[in-house]
């Protein structure tokens, strides 16, 4: 039990030198590899133990992950990232889990081949809860370094027009609008509606240049990031 308190309680142990933590850390990795897979179990139980305390836990999501590409263990990880946001849907450690697990894990197949059930997911969790912001950034993450996949799959244009046309917990729909703009998608009039339908923004503006529309709502409604959007639409090019 001392070793949960020193590896994984800062507050409890806060006294205690970081060059002592990571030793204790060190030193039971170096236990764990020379019991290599008999530990496998043991290790991601250990883990799961701290999480169901502590669900966003860096230390030991961190250990996890070493356990997995140490020692193993990768069959039922997908499973448990399901439960634990079954349990909590904004838990985005555990979204960050998930990620880790598709990409890397060797019984996946790798991101691509998981993109499409994945995307599935990830688009029943923005439509039940679209404020949650976790979900959209994993699904943008579904297609790193694909931009034209990105821009091509109807079902993320789809998502952000359903939100839209919902009016409300918009700002991430918005967002991920104006990055499929930003890459040359190019939308139907069906948008334009939507989003004049807001009420935020200058017709005008939306018939000439709808991405400076959308930051110029997003610098209404996302005020605590209404610099950030302002200096966005500063850099956009004059049609989009």
């Amino acid at each position: 039990m001392i070793f949960y308190y020193i590896l994984f309680s800062p507050s409890r142990y806060h006294s205690i030198d970081l060059n002592i933590k990571f030793l204790f850390r060190h030193h039971r990795r170096w236990v764990a590899e020379k019991l290599g897979t008999d530990a496998t179990l043991n290790e991601l139980n250990f883990t799961k133990k701290i999480l169901s305390v502590d669900a966003k836990n860096y230390h030991a999501w961190s250990h996890r992950q070493w356990v997995l590409k140490a020692l193993g263990g990768w069959e039922d990880e997908l499973d448990y990232c399901h439960s634990l946001l079954r349990e909590d849907i904004y838990n985005n450690s555990a979204w960050n889990q998930r990620y880790f697990v598709i990409t890397i894990s060797p019984f996946l197949g790798g991101l691509k081949a998981m993109r499409d059930s994945e995307v599935t997911y990830t688009v029943e969790a923005i439509l039940a809860n679209p404020e949650n912001e976790s979900p959209w950034r994993y699904l943008r993450g579904l297609y790193k370094d694909d931009t034209e996949g990105w821009v091509n799959d109807p079902e993320i244009p789809s998502v952000c027009l359903n939100v839209l046309s919902a009016k409300s917990n918009y700002i991430f729909a918005l967002s991920t609008l104006l990055d499929l703009l930003c890459n040359g998608f190019q939308p139907s009039q069906e948008f334009r509606d939507a989003i004049g339908a807001l009420g935020t923004s200058d017709i005008n503006q939306l018939d000439s240049n709808l991405a400076i529309a959308i930051c110029s709502i997003l610098e209404k409604v996302d005020s605590s990031r209404a610099n950030y959007w302002r200096w966005h639409k500063s850099k956009l090019p004059s049609a989009l």
